[in-house]
Parts: C-alpha cells; sequence; structure tokens
C-alpha cells in the first residue's frame, strides 16, 4: 500500500500542470488525449491493484486494459456530451 501511495502521489504532481493547463479554453488534442489517459491510467492502476481476484500478471494486464478502455469510452462520452451541449445553447 505504500507503494500505491508515492505512485499516486508522483503521478498528481506530474498531472498539475496538465489540469492547470487544462482550466484555459484553449487546450489543444494533445492535451485533451494526455490528460484523459493520465486519469483513465490512474483510476485503472488503482482498480486493478486492489483487485484481489486477480493473481496472475495475465489476469493483472487484462484487467487493466479493460477498465483503461472502459473509462476512456466513459470521459469520451461525457466530453461529446459536453461539446454537444455548449454548440447547442450557443
Amino acid at each position: 500500500m505504500k507503494k500505491l501511495s508515492w505512485i499516486l502521489l508522483i503521478l498528481c504532481i506530474t498531472l498539475t500542470p496538465d489540469t492547470a493547463f487544462a482550466a484555459k479554453d484553449d487546450l489543444p488534442w494533445w492535451g485533451i488525449l494526455l490528460l484523459v489517459s493520465s486519469i483513465s491510467t490512474a483510476i485503472s492502476v488503482v482498480l486493478v491493484w486492489r483487485n484481489k481476484k486477480l493473481e496472475t500478471f495475465t489476469e493483472k494486464a487484462m484487467g487493466f486494459g479493460a477498465w483503461f478502455w472502459f473509462i476512456i469510452f466513459l470521459q469520451v462520452m461525457v466530453y461529446g456530451f459536453y461539446i454537444g451541449i455548449e454548440k447547442y445553447l450557443n
């Protein structure tokens, strides 16, 4: 658990400039990609780390991949709804 805390701390420190940059209106496509993939990676690592049913490396890798793409999909859907609503209201 101590290693996980250090990993999350380092991840949060490295993502701080990206999240601060995301507050601006002119976020480029690579900034969005970096932000979404960083969030998905962090959440997937935590979910796989805490799941005691996944024992082998292969199971953990498959679980990570499944969670990663599922969370990416959710973020893309939310972002798409946001863009659609923003264009509809303006």
